[in-house]
């Protein structure tokens, strides 16, 4: 995302306020949600991990400065849909990343 026309007060404008980042408390779905508060948006992260979501979630408040609202939840149980929707009342999320996921077969499949 860096490097590429306009500033924070653009990109927000474009997306609203608001993004929503499943999958947000590590890795890659981490480096974006800093990107996305780095740009000035204020974040919703949902991930199944509390401790990590909770930490990102203080990272990102200390070093950007936006809101970020926590959702600890598995977005593969079937309720998951209703409970997003619920966090996510009131919130006018302009951009949505989906980079949650879960392998329970390990990297490699054996034949």
């Amino acid at each position: 995302m860096s490097g590429r026309g306009g500033g924070p007060e653009e990109f927000r404008r474009k997306y609203g306020p608001w993004a929503l980042v499943a999958g947000g408390s590590q890795g890659i779905g981490a480096c974006l949600a800093a990107e996305l508060a780095a740009r000035g948006l204020n974040l919703l992260l949902v991930a199944r991990r509390r401790e990590a979501l909770e930490a990102s979630a203080r990272e990102l408040q200390g070093s950007a400065g936006v809101e970020v609202r926590t959702l600890c939840a598995d977005l593969a149980v079937p309720s998951a849909a209703h409970t997003l929707q619920a966090a996510a009342a009131g919130l006018e999320i302009g951009l949505l990343v989906l980079n949650a996921a879960a392998a329970y077969t390990g990297l490699f499949l054996r034949s």
